[in-house]
């Protein structure tokens, strides 16, 4: 077992040495030294007086240190500091220091921790420096960190407030006029319809509004990966082919909002193919025949509907809500159905800002 022994330090300043003292006393900060077994200073620089006020003869012990501390950091700093010098460890510190005339600048200490051969701590020598310019700067900057986070959020509220208004209120409107003019009472069908707009333009609305903290997946699969999973168990149950069909890398990535959107898109066609088309086989797939251009199409081969019989009854508002989506982020949505075959394509062009 190999024998560790204790390190050695004796790089103290030689002060009786007058090039090293004129050295040590034209620097900007304040030099010292201190004699651990009095706990007394025996050379504090002449640069106290001129950064903190106080003149070398005020400053004979650590207590009259630890004294001129701030109140808020004195325990903490006075502390660490006495532990690292039992364990003979240099280190640094940042605190509030007392002037002569009653206020506090912030300072920076470096301590350099002297040992004799046992390894007994026996003396300290380091520097003081003003370091209350910086600190005023990093304040500076947290407050204008923290109005720049201010006025983000002011900005989502406001855009929140823009997209329930354009959004959610329009087609709240819709509703009641198609209400209070219509001349038939409204069917379960229809009325679950408009709840279930409703909802998809909530949806948008917090998508919107959270975009900003989307991250993009990095390829088709990475995205593609966990709506494949979880719409594979249902299909699998149901006894339903899937084919996902999709490019391994980017030409372009979407932005957040196309993203999000088509992710939107994607779960409720695949929804609505469970519940209503009866299918045997599904294909996904997602393709970009132009670097700027992204087109998803979403066939099935299922009973299939009459589009505009559909839209026409008033049934439609799932088809229309998402058409809306995808106009929003540029792009275009296509519907067509018929007797074994469901086919939704939608083209979205890239490039658009977030």
């Amino acid at each position: 077992m190999l024998e560790v022994r204790p390190r050695l330090r004796t790089l103290e300043p030689d002060t009786g040495n007058r090039l090293y003292q004129t050295l040590l006393e034209s620097t900007l900060a304040i030099p010292f030294k201190i004699d651990w077994a009095s706990q007394k200073y025996s050379y504090i620089g002449p640069q106290i007086a001129d950064l903190l006020g106080w003149s070398p003869e005020s400053w004979e012990t650590v207590n009259d240190w630890a004294e001129r501390i701030h109140p808020d950091e004195r325990e903490q700093t006075v502390s660490r500091c006495v532990e690292l010098c039992l364990a003979g460890v240099d280190h640094e510190a940042e605190y509030r220091a007392l002037t002569s005339d009653n206020r506090f600048v912030w300072v920076r200490e470096v301590v350099h921790v002297l040992c004799d051969e046992q390894g007994q701590t026996t003396a300290l020598i380091g520097f003081t420096f003003d370091i209350t310019e910086q600190k005023k700067s990093e304040q500076l900057r947290a407050e204008l960190e923290a109005q720049k986070l201010s006025n983000a959020r002011l900005q989502e509220r406001l855009r929140l407030t823009h997209d329930l208004h354009d959004g959610l209120g329009a087609e709240l409107v819709h509703m009641i006029a198609s209400v209070e003019q219509g001349s038939e009472a409204l069917t379960r069908p229809q009325v679950l319809s408009m709840l279930k707009l409703i909802r998809n333009d909530l949806r948008q609305s917090i998508d919107n509004n959270a975009s900003a903290q989307v991250r993009v997946p990095a390829t088709p699969q990475e995205w593609l990966a966990p709506l494949r999973r979880r719409f594979n168990d249902l299909f699998e149950a149901l006894g339903i082919r899937c084919d996902w069909q999709f490019p391994q890398s980017w030409s372009q990535p979407p932005n957040a909002l196309q993203y999000l959107a088509l992710t939107r898109l994607i779960e409720e066609a695949l929804t609505n193919v469970i519940k209503h088309s009866q299918a045997r086989h599904v294909r996904l797939s997602l393709r970009q025949p132009q670097a700027q251009e992204l087109l998803l199409e979403i066939e099935d081969d299922g009973v299939g509907f009459d589009v505009q019989a559909v839209e026409a009854s008033g049934l439609g508002v799932g088809m229309r809500s998402m058409a809306v989506r995808i106009a929003r982020v540029g792009g275009l949505l296509e519907i067509e159905s018929s007797p074994g075959r469901t086919a939704l394509t939608a083209r979205v062009v890239l490039g658009a800002e977030d």
